[in-house]
């Protein structure tokens, strides 16, 4: 039994198979689920094999890999395998393993019959045999362990081949396991395995005394320490093979011991190269000498280690195996002449392998070999047959216990030749001959000549040639004699073939010259021994093939062939025997003409705006002779050749229609008098008449374009409005555009080509504006009450295109007011209105008609009566001033003093007040006074901005805002000092002023401080 105690990670293995030097894997099996744990063969070379993970599995093979039988036992439990099997003289097998927690050791007849099947409990639970051995009387001896409360024994039991239990022993140390077990010739048996962290060797009387027990201690009680394998010698000494350890994690030792037969440990030996060196497999040959394989380690690769042994314990030689991965050696075998066979696993670039390495006893390798079944596969056990065949057993991916046989097949089979290259015939005497002859042991290649000269071939990179013999002229026979070391001998391949080294004879006759395409050749074509065939071939003049016909008549005959058209041609034939001796005519040149030239009237259109044609006619035959042109069916003239073109620039054309006919001639006088053409010379510039104003605009797109064209020969009449083209339609006379046009600015050019090439050309502009102006009003806002009798109107209104041309305020059915533009806005005022409801409505004209007048909103005049105020009040107020103002003081200051505008919106805002106004142009302070309006348009303002507590700008005090302030002025110019009261009322903009004004009318007297106000959707209000 091989069960390794690994210390590193086991792989199992992958794909199958490569082969290396004269051994190979004769076959190989896989068989159900587990691990192939041991192997034996017997006599006749049957192979045995036992394993399992689930079950305990046992199978027989045939020497030549025939599964004869296998058995399947299941006892129970989850976990259970057979571990170990050895066979007496008569085939039987004795298997040992675990099953339901126990050990199972089982006795298979050679046909597979199971004789009987014996379990053993020791104290209930985990127990399980790993290693069996048999005497020579047919006894089995086996050793595992029991466990008993929480450690485990060494057991050694012993059957009769009955099957009876002889008895059992176990050792008292706590925590011991056999794992291997040996026989001497006299019974006595040895067991190694484990006691305590060291390494385990007992000795077995027959009758089961322990004769003694070792226990060889190797660093530290924390790490492994086992004894994997056991051997015996001639004399009884014990070698082991084992794992100890230095106690430092991860340092483990390759151990080997060797015990004299009363236990004394005569030497022991260590490798340690510093990582997981271990030892697995031992055997002794018939001199003493002992082989141990496994592995060192080196952290991170391992290499197999096999090392040979002296009786005395010095090592002969050590042998590594490396292929830069993990590497193991697993399991030794010895042949009797001392060669070991080692078993394991490599791992390169294909994967972890099954590996066997064979070392002579002098430590050289006499071949290796792989088998391959998939990543991680490997060999546990190893054994041989009487003619040294390898037998292996281990395991592949998905736990398949795998088996298989390393060796040299029997060579029962003849060499495979192929005879290469050789035809039928041959136009050489020095015929290679090259023959393929494949087989293992191939030992010669003979050829036989015609069946009376026999040559030897020679091997020239794999194939079987001579080059040398000269064959004789006619038929030959070759036949090939293929030998092997084993006798085979492959004789079926024979070949015959003619030797012709004499050319054809070929002659071949015709005209050269033809007017007909169809050709007649005459031919004669004869071989002295077989004419394969002839082949006469026609190229043309830039040596394409036109023409060829294959004919395989021997002497003289006439063919025909036709050409495609006419031109000069080159005429050949070549002949060609069996065996392709080839005799080929010179060529004979014939020139071939039946056709009228061919013409073509090159560049010569319908119509011309000049005279001065140039005549271009392209004329091709191959024996041109004359091109003439006949004019108006009244005049010829002959072409001139230039350049390959025939062409005549000198003559003058009438204006009006002419006519073109050309007359092309060869020397075989074919004439083509098929090419004319008409055309027309037109010197008159078409006229262009544009029916509409330049920079008219238009309130509707269709039939703004408009022109007319006076042209007997249009070709065509365009107008492009920069590059986008207008689709015209002219089914009224006048040319109009066909679609109406969008809105836009148009800059329109109209062309004109007539059929000779005369072009027209007019530009103009319009604009077509399809929309009304936008409007929106801006002041008043609709729904808002008023309680003035006067309400200012501001309106924004645009039109892209055509611009506004008016706007004006549709003040119920009262009156219209028609409003200024000031740059920016349309403004106005209402004027003295009732108290009453009104609707404003704006109507917007552009310049070409298009009208808005959907902008309508409604208000509301209430002016609260006054009559108590006026009548008490002891102040006279001018009849002048605006009604709106409700406060006699304001009243008074109004009516005191003089209204100075700017411009005319400031003017019509200034009327709000009082009807006398005046000019800022010019005026000089002279008594009380109210400036309307900014420093911008106000020359007065514009004084006196600067000596206000707030002066105003555009900027300030921003959009609809307005201030109104009040300053005293000293007037010095008399002889007494006076003192004006000047009103400042002014807004960045026209609302803004307008706002100060509206909001002024509502105040009970003069303000002490500058008042700023903004307009919003119920009025102005002050800015806090």
């Amino acid at each position: 039994m091989k069960i390794r105690h690994f210390i590193i990670t086991s792989f199992i293995f992958l794909l199958c198979a490569s082969f290396v030097n004269a051994e190979e894997a004769v076959w190989n099996d896989t068989f159900g689920y587990g691990y192939g744990w041991d192997i034996a063969v017997d006599g006749d070379g049957n192979s045995y094999v036992t394993g399992g993970s689930k079950d305990v599995i046992t199978l027989k093979y045939s020497p030549n890999g025939t599964r004869l039988w296998n058995s399947t036992l299941d006892f129970g439990a989850t976990s259970e395998r057979g571990n170990s099997i050895a066979l007496d003289e008569s085939g039987n097998a004795y298997v040992t393993g675990r099953g339901n927690d126990n050990f199972v050791t089982i006795k298979y007849a050679p046909n597979g019959t199971i004789l009987w099947n014996n379990s053993y409990d020791y104290m209930g639970s985990s127990d399980g045999g790993n290693s069996i051995a048999l005497d020579n009387d047919g006894n089995a001896y086996v050793t595992g362990d029991g466990k008993g409360g929480y450690h485990f024994y060494c057991i050694v039991l012993k059957y009769a081949p009955n099957g009876t239990l002889l008895w059992n022993s176990s050792l008292t140390l706590d925590d011991t396991h056999g794992w291997k077990i040996a026989l001497d010739d006299s019974g006595n048996a040895y067991v190694t395995g484990d006691g305590d962290r060291s390494i385990l060797t007992a000795k077995y009387a027959p009758n089961g005394t322990i004769l003694w027990d070792n226990n060889y201690p190797c660093g530290s009680s924390t790490m492994s320490t086992v004894g994997e394998d056991i051997a015996l010698d001639n004399s009884g000494n014990a070698y082991v093979a084992g794992i100890g350890n230095t106690g430092v994690s991860g340092d483990y030792l390759y151990i080997t011991l060797k015990y004299a037969p009363n236990g004394t440990l005569l030497w022991n030996r260590t490798v340690d190269l510093g990582g997981y060196d271990q030892a697995f497999g031992i055997e002794v040959d018939a001199l003493g000498n002992a082989y141990v394989t496994g592995c060192v380690d080196n952290g991170v690769t391992s290499d197999i280690m096999t090392i040979k042994y002296a009786p005395n314990g010095t090592q002969e030689w050590n042998r590594s195996v490396d292929y830069n991965g993990q590497d193991s050696g697993q399991d030794i075998a010895l042949d009797e002449s001392g060669n070991a066979y080692v078993t394991g696993y490599i791992t390169d670039s294909s994967g972890q392998q099954v590996f066997v390495i064979k070392y002579s006893p002098n430590g050289s390798e006499l071949w290796n070999s792989t088998c391959i079944y998939w990543y991680y596969s490997y060999g546990i056990s190893i054994a041989l047959d009487d003619s040294g065949n390898a037998y292996v057993t281990g395991s592949i991916p998905g736990y398949e216990i795998a088996t298989v046989k390393f060796g040299i097949p029997v060579d029962e089979t003849a060499p495979e030749v192929t005879i290469n290259t050789l035809e039928k015939s041959y136009n050489t005497t020095s015929i290679v001959i090259n023959v393929t002859a494949t087989d293992l042991n191939l030992d010669s290649v003979i050829a036989e000549i015609n069946g009376t000269e026999n040559i030897t071939l020679e091997n020239i990179s794999g194939n079987y040639v001579n080059s040398t013999y000269e064959f004789s002229e006619g038929l030959n026979t070759l036949k090939i004699y293929a030998n092997d070391t084993s006798g085979n001998v492959n004789s079926s391949e024979n070949i015959s073939f003619i030797v012709d080294t004499t050319n054809p004879e070929l002659r071949i006759e015709t005209s050269n010259v033809s007017n007909t395409s169809e050709l007649t050749i005459n031919v004669t074509a004869t071989d002295n021994i077989w004419l394969n065939y002839t082949n006469i071939s026609i190229v043309d003049n830039s040596g394409n093939l036109v023409n060829s016909t294959l004919n395989e008549t021997n002497g003289t005959y006439m063919i025909n062939l036709s050409v495609p058209a006419d031109g000069i041609y080159n005429i050949s034939a070549t002949s060609f025997d069996m065996v392709g001796n080839t005799n080929k005519t010179e060529a004979i040149t014939l020139n071939v003409d039946e056709n009228a030239p061919v013409v073509t009237i090159n560049t010569l259109e319908k119509s011309y705006n000049t005279t001065s044609i140039v005549i271009n006619v392209t004329a091709t035959d191959l024996n041109l002779d004359s091109v003439i042109a006949e004019i108006n069916g009244t005049e010829n003239i002959t072409l001139e050749n230039i350049s390959g073109y025939f062409v005549n620039s000198t003559y003058e054309f009438s204006e009006g229609l002419n006519t073109l006919k050309i007359y092309a001639n060869d020397s075989f006088e074919h004439i083509n008098s098929n090419e004319n053409i008409t055309f027309r010379i037109d010197l008159n510039l078409p006229v262009i008449t544009v029916n509409i104003e330049d920079g008219k605009y238009f309130n509707n797109g269709s039939n703004v374009l408009n022109f007319t064209v006076d042209e007997d020969y249009i070709d065509s009449v365009t107008a492009f409005n920069g590059s986008t083209e207008i689709l015209l339609n002219n089914s009224t006379g006048n040319y109009l555009n066909s679609v109406a046009l969008n809105e836009g600015i148009y800059n329109i050019t109209i062309r004109i080509n007539d059929t000779a090439g005369n072009i027209d050309t007019e530009n103009l502009s319009f604009t077509v504006d399809t929309s009304a102006p936008v409007v929106a009003i801006n002041n008043p806002v609709n729904g808002t009450t008023f309680t003035t009798s006067s309400v200012s109107i501001n309106v924004s209104a645009n039109d892209s295109l055509s611009n506004v041309s008016s706007v004006v305020a549709q003040i119920g059915s009262i009156k219209n007011v028609t409003l200024s533009f000031d740059g920016k806005y349309y403004t106005g005022s209402t004027g003295s209105l009732s108290n009453g409801n009104y609707e404003i409505k704006i109507i917007a004209n552009d310049l070409v008609g298009n009208i808005n007048s959907n902008e309508t909103v409604n208000i509301t005049v209430a002016v609260p009566s006054s009559s108590s105020s006026r009548s008490g009040s002891s102040h006279s107020s001018s009849s002048e001033v605006s009604d709106d103002i409700e406060s006699d003081s304001i009243r008074d200051s109004v009516s005191d003093s003089d209204v100075v505008y700017g411009n005319s919106a400031d003017q019509e805002y200034a009327g709000e007040l009082k009807e006398n106004l005046y000019d800022s142009e010019d005026y000089e302070i002279s008594g009380d006074t109210i400036i309307v309006g900014g420093p911008e348009s106000n020359a007065l303002a514009n004084r006196y901005d600067s000596e206000f507590d707030v002066s105003i700008s555009n900027d300030y005090p921003g959009e609809n805002r307005g201030v109104i302030q009040v300053m005293k002025v000293q007037d010095n110019s008399g002889k007494v000092i006076q003192s004006y009261t000047v009103i400042y009322i002014a807004g960045s903009d026209r609302l803004g002023t307008q706002t100060a004004l509206e909001y002024f009318k509502t105040l009970d007297e003069l303000p002490d401080e500058p008042i700023t106000v903004k307009w919003t959707a119920n009025g102005p209000v002050v800015v806090e």
